[in-house]
Formats: structure tokens, C-alpha cells, sequence
């Protein structure tokens, strides 16, 4: 995840006014954060869970009068503002002080939203193909122990097919 938390570095970084990021998924667990300032990592994840479920809420009010798919939420208070953009599987959310340039504010977000949905999904791509790797394996395991008694078990051949299919389960 090092990669999300360096999109979440560069916002924090690029856009003044920007006091807090974090990536949480869409159940509200944190994936990834960086802040300006130290806080409490209980209050970070209530953030997160906060977040997400006022997004979701949000996402849901709109599509039941339809307003087709929300980009962005921006709450606005006395003291700043929170941003909250979907990232496809989670919701990245950030929180500014008064002064932020909106508009700079939301063309970052919106870009960074997209890479991190890409990286989740490849993510998740890789991961849907190491389950198919590993149902690989099981059959070939399976297959293994129905040969006859009269096949060599130290075949070569399915040795190395197995240790392929363990080294694949590395990546």
C-alpha cells in the first residue's frame, strides 16, 4: 500500500490548506493516512468510518432521486471543510482548512481518486488470479495423489510444475 500512501503524501504535500488524508474502504476500515499534525489513531479510524458511511449515504440519497453516480461530497464547517471522493472499492477523504483553493482542491483529488482506484483494482485483479493459482495447485495436488502406485511420485516434471505454481503464489 505504500503506493496509496504516497498519492496521499503528495496531496497533503501539493495542496496548501490540506491538514489530514486518509483512504478507508467502503466498510469504513482505514487503508491508508498522512497528517499535518499528530492524532489519535482511534479518532483516525472513526474519521475513516465516518467518512465512508456519510459518503455511502450520501452516494444513496442522490441515486434515489436520480442523480446518477456522485463524484465528490464537500462538507463545508466554520473551521474547514472535508472532501470525501469515491476510489472505486474505498473513499478517499480529506480535510482542509477555510482557505483551500477549491478548485485546485478538487482537480487533485479527483485525479489521485482515480490512481487509487486503479491501484486497488489491479490489487484485487492480481489477488483473483493467485486464488485461481492456488485452485491450480489443489487440482494438480489432487491429480498427484490419484496417480497409480506404479508412477514414479518424483516425476520431474510435476515437481517442477508445483514448485512454479508455489513461487507464483509469492507474487
Amino acid at each position: 500500500m505504500d503506493e496509496i500512501l504516497d498519492i496521499c503524501h503528495s496531496i497533503l504535500v501539493q495542496t496548501p490548506g490540506v491538514s489530514r488524508v486518509i483512504v478507508a474502504d467502503k466498510t469504513g476500515l482505514t487503508i491508508a493516512n498522512v497528517s499535518r499534525f499528530e492524532f489519535n489513531l482511534r479518532d483516525l479510524d472513526a474519521m475513516g468510518a465516518i467518512s465512508s458511511a456519510v459518503y455511502l449515504a450520501s452516494e444513496q440519497q442522490g441515486s434515489n432521486v436520480g442523480l446518477s453516480e456522485m463524484n465528490m461530497l464537500v462538507a463545508e464547517f466554520k473551521g474547514g471543510k472535508i472532501m470525501i471522493a469515491s476510489c472505486g472499492s474505498a473513499v478517499l477523504c480529506v480535510f482542509t482548512d477555510n482557505d483551500v483553493a477549491l478548485g485546485m482542491a478538487r482537480m487533485t483529488i479527483n485525479k489521485a481518486a482515480k490512481s487509487i482506484e486503479d491501484i486497488l483494482n489491479k490489487r484485487i485483479s492480481q489477488s483473483s488470479s493467485l486464488d485461481h493459482i492456488g485452485s491450480l495447485e489443489a487440482a494438480l495436488e489432487s491429480d498427484i495423489q490419484s496417480l497409480p502406485d506404479n508412477v514414479e511420485e518424483e516425476d520431474e516434471f510435476l515437481t517442477d510444475l508445483q514448485s512454479a505454481l508455489k513461487e507464483l503464489e509469492h507474487f
